[in-house]
């Protein structure tokens, strides 16, 4: 396990490599406690990149209505502690306006003859819903939960005190937000990476019509990988760059290296701590992964509803203007390195 953790996390991947080695040597001590974490967490990152078979579909409606009322937030939730078997899928107005955020049960991503769920928001309602969701087997036997009750308290816990981390550092309180940022993750990074791998150990032959899992890494570890980005920058604030490095690394790792901001938290540690060539090879790290995305978010989206070809013109948008601008940067500090 932890040649395993050790040489698929933190490699980032052989395409990065070339930018990122001279960045490695110098911070050993620091990876070092990544892999100890990572091993200690049973973390496969492995298992990460690998889509899970559905036995039920949750479609959380989108619509204005809908996100008025707090889809969103209810669609981050479910994806954070939805168990193995159970996807969370973003849907279309089902025309119960008012009585959101409405999600269907599905036994398909086709399905014609959904349950409809009213006001399905706080812990409670979320929890009770993926409890009835909870996977059978073949004989309609109860499957043991990949997490036990206390772990997946911890789990819930971890992400619950991520939102009010997001909450202090929106507000720029980022004491505040550091010490609930770390407390997020000591609860809930182990329930995560556990529930992860349990969801990624069933074949797929399943797909979603939003495309979310074509680039990046899956929804569910999605609150775990900001957390790590928002606590870096959090530090940064408080002139604490080792701390800041530390979560910078680690949001590249829970992300599997598929997040162009997590690259530009370690742009930004370095340039704190006058790393030019450090900054320099980061930026280059994020640019390779917005144009990943740039690619990704161009291709055609037969089938799909509107909002999703929305969602997948405002990703692609992201990535162009923060490829361009990060182009501008690299030009500036090649000329630093010429200089220097």
């Amino acid at each position: 396990l932890f040649v395993s953790v050790s040489t698929r996390a933190l490699v980032y991947n052989n395409n990065n490599m070339a930018h990122l080695s001279p960045i490695i040597p110098a911070w050993e001590s620091t990876i070092l406690v990544l892999i100890l974490l990572a091993a200690i967490n049973i973390a496969v990152i492995e298992a990460l990149s690998t889509p899970t078979s559905a036995t039920k579909i949750l479609r959380v409606c989108q619509s204005p209505g809908c996100k008025d009322d707090g889809a969103i937030s209810t669609l981050e939730f479910l994806s954070a502690v939805a168990p193995p078997g159970v996807d969370v899928v973003k849907g279309g107005c089902v025309s119960l306006c008012g009585s959101g955020p409405v999600v269907e049960l599905c036994d398909d991503i086709d399905s014609m003859a959904p349950i409809k769920k009213k006001r399905v928001k706080g812990r409670d309602v979320i929890l009770s819903l993926l409890d009835e969701c909870s996977s059978k087997g073949d004989e309609g036997e109860e499957i043991e939960p990949a997490l036990k009750p206390y772990m997946r308290d911890r789990l819930v816990s971890g992400y619950e005190l991520s939102l009010e981390a997001h909450q202090a550092y929106a507000s720029k309180d980022y004491q505040s937000a550091v010490d609930l940022y770390t407390d997020a993750i000591e609860s809930g990074r182990k329930p995560a990476m556990i529930l992860q791998e349990a969801r990624s150990a069933i074949i797929s032959d399943t797909t979603t019509d939003d495309n979310e899992q074509s680039y990046g890494y899956p929804e569910g570890v999605r609150w775990l990988v900001t957390s790590f980005k928002n606590s870096c920058r959090s530090r940064l604030s408080l002139n604490d760059v080792d701390g800041a490095r530390r979560d910078a690394f680690a949001a590249t790792v829970f992300s599997q290296n598929c997040d162009g901001d997590a690259h530009e938290c370690l742009a930004e540690v370095c340039a704190s701590s006058g790393d030019t060539l450090g900054e320099w090879q980061a930026v280059k790290s994020a640019i390779s992964q917005y144009e990943r995305m740039e690619e990704e978010y161009s291709k055609p989206l037969p089938g799909a509803d509107a909002p999703a070809r929305a969602a997948a013109v405002k990703k692609r948008s992201h990535a162009t203007a923060r490829k361009r601008e990060l182009g501008f940067r690299v030009a500036k500090l090649e000329r630093e390195l010429r200089a220097s």
